[in-house]
Order: C-alpha cells, then structure tokens, then sequence
C-alpha cells in the first residue's frame, strides 16, 4: 500500500472526512493544509513562506496523508507522493449544496462563515479575484496524472475506502 498519500480537490468536497477514514484504516496520521496555512484558524493565516518550509518538512518525512486545495502547500506533495486522490465536483452547484450542508450540521459555523467560502469557491472556479495568476488544479495534476486517482462522488470514495 501506499505511505505518502496525498488527497486534493475543492472545497467541501469530503478531502478531511477521506483522510481520517484512510489515516485509521492505514494507520498513517494525517495533516491538512489548513494547519499550516492559518496561524488563527480561518482569521489570521500564518507567513506565506513559513507555511511553505514547514509542511516541506513533513514531505520529506516517511509516512503521511496530506489533504488540502492551497496550492502553495501541495506543491511539494505532488512531487514527494507515492498517490494522489483528486476529488473533483462535477460542477459548482454539487459544490455548493456539499459547503452548505457542512455549514447547517456544524455547531461553530456562521452564516457569514458559510458566505465567505461560497463566494471563495465561486471566485476559485471561475478564476476572478485573487489567485487568477496561479495555475488551475487540473493543470498542476497534468504531470502527476499516472499516481493520481480522480474520484467524482461520494460513492466513488466510499467504493474505494471499502475496497481497502
């Protein structure tokens, strides 16, 4: 099986839910992006090329799951990983109705909260606003695309975690 796994995609897509399950069924830990994007969790982010160094550290290391859509911060994964998860929307309204049933089960989130990620998504799709000068996921999987498995839905990521 694999040691250095790395799951990427859109936002709300299940990349955090996808990682515990493989990270208990594989026994490998598992790290997202965001701990190394954010200083103060979705308010204050950490220095761009901190963030960098530190979760380079951590490829280079012998085991991992790494999940996360920052660009910046996968970069290196795409090269370290043995496998890479894609999970793709189909289209941007799947997309939505996924970030907006996070948004209702979960206790901490506000409306402004489930907003700010709505528009962020909408923006990163269509490439307006900031990030537009980077490179789009698809185009950054193109030289990785013979370790990397694309799954689509639900039922893809949960054929395959049964399958393990």
């Amino acid at each position: 099986m694999y040691k250095r796994i790395l799951i990427v995609g859109d936002s709300g897509r299940g990349k955090s839910t996808f990682a515990k399950i493989l990270s208990e069924k594989l026994k490998i830990p598992f790290y997202s992006t965001d701990d190394y994007f954010w200083k103060l969790k979705y308010t204050v982010p950490n220095d761009r090329e901190q963030s960098v160094i530190e979760i380079n550290k951590l490829y280079e290391q012998g085991n991992w799951i790494v999940e996360g859509s920052t660009r910046r911060l996968i970069l290196n994964g795409l090269e370290k990983s043995d496998i890479i998860f894609y999970l793709k929307f189909r289209n941007i309204l799947f997309q939505h109705l996924s970030i907006i049933k996070r948004n209702l089960l979960a206790k901490d989130e506000k409306f402004s909260d489930l907003y700010r990620l709505l528009k962020h998504t909408t923006y990163k799709k269509y490439k307006k606003g900031y990030g537009a000068h980077l490179p789009p996921l698809d185009e950054l999987i193109v030289p990785h695309m013979d370790k990397t498995k694309v799954l689509h839905s639900y039922k893809e990521i949960n054929k395959f975690l049964d399958s393990i």
